[in-house]
């Protein structure tokens, strides 16, 4: 009878302690190794389950059988691997949206001593979607156009190329047609994109007149149509290639008439898109888009857009050309349309 009674107390007390609720203390962050953290009170491991949603980012977990702390709270983080956690308190469970940056890994573990689970983030390396390809304009012995106070616009491009990989690179692949200030043929621009069997070509150039009087942004896609206006630009920039030993006519379309017209629309859109939005931004006169046949864009086998960031010929646009914030802004804006295109 002893016994017995014995038996059914062990019973009574280990039901009692599973009924009740699990009590869960916090929700913190750590940056190295990036992670999650729930901290347990107790040594109870939770239940939990996990849905994820890749087209929303939002990673769900729901802790049945739990009861959140006052440290549990809705957060907007600003880091490389979660945007925003949301949490909702249930009667007797727990619910955590966490939304995640793009190209991010995740992997679930339980830990102990103290108990706590543990969602550690990783990112997605070589396995971006999209390829970029970034073309800054001249470089080496060739210096493109020499602006106003003899700015050269070969190390303005540069400078803004380098921004633009940086501001890309988490969310794409990203290939420099120059890593240097070296000397890249015409020619070779176009391949090196093709080779990487890039998505999408952006040359970044600076515009120059002699008057000094011309000012603003404009971008151009490839076309075998061009306006005047447009022919005399693409005459300038494709003239590099006679000055340093290369004829452009060389450089074939490699793209089939269905293909270039697709590109075309596509370019096109990014460009309307990038002009508005880059103008606006920069305070610099909105010059518009054109097609023209410009040589790096017709070598490349996809969309591409040349941007002309300003003239380096203009006083009020080179204060702006040469200033790293400026450059910086610029970067930005060029790389918020590419993401806008693509996601």
């Amino acid at each position: 009878m002893k016994r017995h009674l014995v038996f059914l107390l062990t019973i009574l007390v280990y039901t009692l302690s599973f009924s009740q609720l699990i009590n869960l203390k916090g929700i913190r962050f750590n940056g190295n190794p990036p992670q999650m953290v729930i901290d347990v009170e107790g040594v109870i491991k939770p239940r939990f389950n996990i849905d994820y949603d890749e087209a929303s980012r939002l990673l769900f977990i729901e802790l049945p059988g739990t009861e959140a702390g006052s440290n549990f709270k809705s957060q907007v983080l600003n880091g490389n691997y979660i945007e925003k956690v949301d949490v909702v308190k249930y009667a007797n469970s727990t619910g955590i949206f966490t939304f995640l940056n793009k190209n991010v890994n995740f992997q679930t573990s339980y830990r102990t001593d103290p108990v706590r689970l543990v969602m550690d983030f990783s990112g997605k390396g070589d396995e971006k979607e999209y390829t970029v390809v970034i073309d800054a304009g001249h470089g080496g012995k060739d210096p493109g156009a020499v602006g106003f106070n003899k700015y050269l616009e070969k190390d303005i491009v540069f400078s803004v190329a380098n921004y633009l990989r940086n501001e890309l690179v988490r969310d794409f692949n990203v290939v420099m047609t120059r890593s240097t200030d070296d000397f890249v043929s015409l020619a070779q621009r176009p391949r090196t994109g093709n080779k990487s069997k890039g998505d999408m070509f952006i040359s970044i150039h600076a515009n120059a007149d002699q008057s000094g009087n011309g000012t603003g942004f404009e971008a151009f896609y490839f076309s075998k149509k061009s306006s005047p206006y447009a022919e005399r630009v693409a005459s300038f920039e494709n003239s590099f290639g006679a000055k340093y030993g290369e004829d452009s006519s060389d450089i074939a379309q490699i793209m089939g008439e269905l293909a270039y017209k697709k590109n075309q629309e596509e370019s096109i859109k990014l460009g309307e898109n990038l002009s508005s939005t880059y103008a606006r931004k920069l305070d610099m006169k909105n010059r518009g888009v054109h097609g023209a046949n410009f040589a790096v864009l017709r070598g490349f086998d996809g969309p591409g857009v040349l941007l002309e960031l300003g003239f380096i010929s203009n006083e009020n646009d080179v204060w702006k050309l040469k200033q790293s914030k400026y450059q910086q802004l610029m970067a930005e804006e060029i790389a918020d349309n590419i993401r806008k295109y693509f996601y």
